[in-house]
């Protein structure tokens, strides 16, 4: 059985640094021994893994205290660095040189016996092999073996390959454990100081088989590091987590059993296990539900409630008596009792024990409410006489958050003891105080976590929305794509024919609809000028009305031309073929239809054919410029136009890359950015094919299409039918453009008809 007597990085009241008892005379490391034993002088063999002060400390202690019944020199073993180290400490300055003494017996009071990573020790029944941690001083970690059964203590390390690889090789390995002092969000102080995080941990990779505990906290940091592996799905059980005091049977047993020196300590194990749980919890009012049961079952309450601050108001979210077979609030619905009001005419509400809790922040222990004078109890003796139930003891404690905030109270009433109502404890004051730290912390982080969702939802419409106005052309687009792609997901999530094996959860779904309020985000950065393009002409104005000018100077040109010749004849036929031209360009530069090849060869003709004189020198009607424009054959877009446009995927999906997205959020960059990808590969920003694109992707592609080709807000293209636009879809289905199963989908479900529905109910 190995007793942990430390567990700690630091070290502080009733909590105490490395330490762990493999036999009632072996220790490895020695940050806990004075107060973790009675017996220290039965201490013969100490495995050191380094010289940190926080593994080393009791040494001294050890040697001198009970002196004189030493019968057994004091064995240290560690590697040659550590073993100078120590010596500083034994210099008869900071203390006595005990290598130099001699016990009563005549034998050295102190050894100091050198290892050697991978050489075994073999004392008893057992075999002690160092083996390599990476510290921020010389190091090792300990494997320990007994009756073919092994276990691994990795000492203080940092990221450490070659423990990866023992731990992974090793038969019939019963436990390990492993230090992690410092949640994620210190990676920068874990790395510097050479220590593990849940997130490095979990990296490792490690067998889900193996049995994992996990030590060395810094103190003040403990809970988040809990909830962090929590969230890792390290642990799956608090007794994972080891605390002072803790035993756990490995080398006596077949399996790795855990049991503790006291109730006490159980209490708080499951208090611990609570806390685990309550991580998991997302739902606000489960989770209040789940405080308050937990805090009756700790106290023996028979009743109690939780009141949550809004304002300056205390409202009732959580009831529950068991006497009464009650139960309010939480996964029962909503309580519609009236709030308790912190102030009254400008003034603190002193004469209520649950808002007063609220305002001083204090614990309140009231052995009988109906003998209590200080505070106004009518409410609770009113309920007494409505339902025939007697309030006696009742505890108070307040819910404060990491701000130092009050954020609610919880209220307890009666302590049942068999038959009796007796007050509440200390006991029961501490351990309530513990939980309702717990539960602030869940709270608060679910509070944040809501706000944060919230926030995130909110600023996406509104990035959205801003991308939407930055043209006057698609000032709805995107909203329009989001509410497709929403609905097509959820009916996915019903279909039974074409996807039985798809559902998507509540996650899943949010994603794809985040996804497609981003998947033009990239927009930003295109020019509006190219994106509201009516006309192939088309800059800061239009150009063909330019172009327009001139075939009225060339016009006028020739009526000069034929009032000097009064019997010109040609004159109207001449004016006539100019208008035609003219009308020709104009039709040409709206970009409606497929240009032909004849078409360019007349705007070549055109151009050839007229010119005039600007500051004294010929010109022709058209520059460079204008006719290579009016020569574009689809559309009103110049190739590199195309490109300018279909930059926007790309910078989509680069912008999107660059931002931290939690892990829940981790499908949004490619859904977003590949929706102008193609099956057969000839899509773009990437060129993706159809087996590197998730369903998602080609789902927000269809909706993309669908909307763009639907829209009649669009001026460089012509309003299509819904027959229309359904047949130039089907083409690119069988082109292998867009995905033909889920197109079939979309237009077996008339997915465009349920957004019309939506629209009208939100009208």
């Amino acid at each position: 059985m190995i007793k942990v007597l430390g567990s700690y990085g630091n070290r502080g009241k009733n909590r105490f640094t490395t330490s762990f008892l493999i036999r009632e005379n072996i220790v490895i490391d020695a940050g806990n021994l004075s107060n973790g034993l009675d017996n220290v002088e039965q201490i013969e063999h100490i495995f050191l893994t380094h010289s940190h002060f926080d593994h080393i400390l009791d040494i001294p202690f050890v040697i001198d205290t009970n002196f004189s019944k030493r019968t057994k020199s004091l064995k240290i073993y560690a590697l040659k660095e550590t073993i100078n180290s120590i010596k500083q400490i034994f210099n008869n300055q900071i203390w006595p040189d005990f290598s130099k003494i001699k016990l009563l017996n005549g034998k050295d009071a102190i050894k100091f016996i050198e290892i050697e990573i991978f050489k075994p020790i073999k004392l008893y029944q057992f075999i002690f092999t160092p083996i390599p941690a990476n510290h921020s001083v010389p190091a090792v970690g300990y494997k320990i073996e007994k009756n073919n059964q092994t276990i691994i203590i990795s000492g203080d390390t940092y990221l450490n390959p070659e423990l990866v690889k023992i731990i992974k090789t090793t038969q019939n390995l019963k436990a390990v454990f492993l230090e992690c002092s410092f949640p994620s969000n210190l990676d920068i102080l874990a790395k510097t100081s050479k220590h593990l995080t849940p997130k490095l941990i979990y990296d490792m990779k490690l067998p889900k088989n193996i049995n994992l505990f996990f030590y060395h906290f810094k103190y003040e940091l403990k809970s988040q590091i809990i909830a962090e592996l929590s969230s890792f799905e390290l642990i799956k059980t608090p007794y994972q987590i080891l605390n002072d005091g803790l035993c756990i049977k490995i080398f006596d047993n077949k399996e790795c059993n855990i049991s503790y020196n006291n109730l006490y300590q159980e209490k708080l194990n499951k208090l611990m296990e609570i806390g685990v749980e309550l991580s998991y919890e997302n739902n606000i009012n489960f989770l209040l539900d789940d405080i308050l049961s937990a805090a009756r079952e700790f106290t023996g309450a028979d009743g109690g409630s939780i009141y949550l601050k809004k304002g300056d108001k205390l409202y009732f979210e959580i009831i529950q008596n068991q006497t009464l077979n009650t139960f309010m609030g939480g996964r029962k619905g909503k309580i519609e009792w009236s709030p308790l009001e912190l102030f009254k005419n400008g003034k603190e509400n002193k004469n209520m024990v649950a808002v007063l809790c609220a305002l001083t922040q204090q614990i309140y222990n009231i052995p009988d409410v109906y003998k209590n004078t200080q505070f106004d109890f009518s409410g609770t003796k009113e309920f007494d006489k409505k339902t025939g139930y007697i309030s006696k003891s009742m505890l108070v404690i307040p819910l404060i958050n990491h701000k130092k905030e009050t954020i609610g109270v919880l209220q307890l009433i009666n302590k049942k003891q068999k038959h009796f109502i007796i007050p509440f404890t200390k006991e029961d004051e501490d351990i309530s105080m513990s939980l309702a730290s717990q539960a602030a912390v869940s709270i608060t982080k679910n509070r944040l976590i809501d706000d944060l969702e919230n926030f995130i939802e909110s600023f996406i419409n509104v990035i959205a929305k801003a991308i939407d106005e930055k043209s006057k052309y698609t000032s709805n687009h995107i909203q329009r794509v989001s509410k497709l792609a929403e609905i097509m997901s959820i009916e996915i999530n019903k279909d039974k024919k074409f996807y039985p094996d798809i559902h998507y959860n509540k996650n899943m779904l949010k994603q794809i609809k985040i996804s497609a309020l981003l998947h033009d985000i990239g927009k930003i950065t295109t020019d509006p000028r190219i994106m509201d393009k009516s006309t192939k002409l088309e800059k800061e104005i239009d150009r063909i009305e330019i172009i327009k000018e001139r075939f009225e100077i060339i016009k006028r040109d020739l009526k000069i031309q034929q009032l000097k010749n009064k019997n010109n004849s040609k004159y109207k036929s001449k004016l006539q073929e100019i208008e035609e031209d003219f009308k020709f360009l104009t039709e040409v530069n709206k970009g409606g239809e497929f240009l032909s090849d004849k078409k360019i060869q007349k705007i070549e003709e055109i151009s050839k054919k007229y010119s005039y004189l600007l500051n004294n020198k010929e010109v022709p009607i058209l520059r460079d410029d204008e006719k290579e424009m009016l020569k574009i054959k689809k559309g009103t877009l110049s190739e590199n136009e195309r490109k300018h446009i279909q930059r926007h995927a790309l910078m989509t999906l680069e912008m999107l890359s660059n931002l931290p997205f939690p892990s829940e959020y981790s499908e949004i960059i490619h859904i977003a950015s590949n929706h102008h990808e193609k099956p057969n590969g000839k899509g773009y920003p990437r060129g993706l094919s159809d087996k590197n694109l998730t369903l998602e992707d080609k789902l927000l592609a269809i909706c993309d299409i669908f909307e763009a080709l639907s829209s009649t807000d669009r001026p460089y293209k012509e309003s299509k039918t819904l027959e229309e636009v359904l047949k130039i879809m089907e083409k690119m289905a069988d082109n292998n453009e867009i995905d033909k199963k889920l197109f079939q989908f979309f237009k077996t479900k008339k997915i465009w008809e349920k957004i019309k529905k939506g629209e009208k109910k939100e009208d």
